[in-house]
């Protein structure tokens, strides 16, 4: 999050960064924190994350993956999520799935 730039800005921009797509109008499903999110990376730095989690209908353009920020970008159904997601997104999702859909 940057200085006074809203949960909802964000995430628009997070997405734009990562994917190259625009996003609009978002429906927050809910806020996740506490010891669950507890995180070490790989240079060693250790957190407690927050983190905000949103579904999104109203999305343009075309996937665009900066390859600084992500691996591999692409849609996918929710009853068929990804092998190699890792457990802490696969988490995001299945917790919010019935709202989801």
């Amino acid at each position: 999050m940057e200085l006074a730039e809203s949960l909802e800005d964000t995430a628009r921009r997070e997405v734009k960064e990562e994917t190259g797509l625009d996003v609009g109008k978002l429906k927050l499903l809910g806020v996740l924190s506490g010891p669950d999110y507890y995180f070490k990376v790989s240079n060693g730095d250790e957190l407690y994350s927050v983190t905000a989690v949103y579904v999104s209908k109203d999305v343009r353009g075309k996937i665009e993956v900066d390859e600084a920020e992500s691996i591999e970008v692409r849609y996918f159904k929710l009853n068929e999520l990804p092998d190699g997601l890792t457990e802490e997104y696969r988490s995001y999702i299945t917790l919010f799935i019935d709202q989801i859909k």
